[in-house]
């Protein structure tokens, strides 16, 4: 009987200290729009969620999750009336060095601020969000693939220094811990952030052509060590994919050195 009531007291104390604890981080660290400001009551979202990132105001400009029909080379979703997923004529005129690429969401709506906030003004808090909707899309449309190397679009280490880090890593860090937690098991890929390197300072890509975006990015990457991805099946990650030049361009430095096939995983797709 002493026993019951000493494990009740304990569970009592240990609840009010939990408590405690998350309302002094709500006095601490209050929960506020990313993108106005507005405070955010921390009771009426849940955690990790573009809800506990954005107002529901900001939250009205829209969020599109790419779901069917889409083309099934490059991605981009499709706003006409098909019926099915098939390749668009972009893919069948020039087609990409990647094999495939696949979206979590269309860039537009609160996407379109959310990501210039995390990438160019280090609000962090929405990494985790971001992390977790490409988890999720990788589930669906890589699961089952034979993929070796899960591989991060680098930065030129200038840029890295200036950023203090890479948003393509940010969108996959923690994927080899949801992996093991969804499926009680580790992975048979690994995450590689040596291997590709960006060996040229690339100019900012908004408002170039995509004739301009390809000539900014030639030769922009290099690989440090063929043995690596020699005969590999690597899956790319960026945070953006608009004509695919970035990604296109690591494709064809990781084929030329001897990978087997390339795919592309990204936040979100113009």
């Amino acid at each position: 009987m002493l026993n019951i009531f000493q494990n009740r007291n304990r569970t009592y104390f240990l609840s009010a200290v939990q408590n405690s604890i998350r309302v002094l981080n709500q006095l601490l660290y209050p929960l506020k729009c990313l993108k106005c400001g507005v405070y955010i009551d921390p009771d009426t979202v849940t955690p990790h969620t573009m809800e506990a990132c954005f107002c529901d105001h900001c939250m009205a400009s829209g969020f599109y999750p790419i779901d069917t029909p889409f083309c099934t080379k490059c991605g981009v979703k499709f706003h006409k009336s098909f019926n099915e997923n098939h390749v668009c004529e972009a893919c069948l005129k020039t087609p990409l060095r990647l094999d495939r690429v696949r979206a979590a969401l269309e860039y537009k709506g609160i996407i379109k601020d959310a990501i210039p906030f995390f990438k160019y003004h280090s609000k962090l808090s929405v990494s985790k969000v971001f992390e977790h909707m490409m988890f999720q899309t990788f589930i669906r449309h890589f699961e089952i693939s034979q993929i070796d190397l899960i591989m991060p679009v680098p930065l030129h280490k200038k840029k890295l220094r200036e950023r203090g880090f890479n948003q393509a890593f940010l969108l996959i860090r923690n994927f080899v811990k949801l992996y093991q937690q969804a499926f009680e098991q580790p992975p048979s890929w690994k995450i590689n952030t040596i291997s590709l390197a960006r060996i040229k300072k690339t100019q900012p890509q908004t408002g170039f052509d995509i004739d301009q975006r390809k000539a900014n990015l030639k030769n922009a990457f290099n690989v440090v060590n063929q043995k690596t991805i020699d005969n590999k099946y690597i899956l790319l990650i960026d945070d953006v994919f608009t004509t695919g030049a970035t990604c296109n361009e690591a494709a064809r430095i990781l084929l030329k050195h001897g990978a087997k096939k390339v795919d592309a995983l990204v936040l979100a797709r113009t």
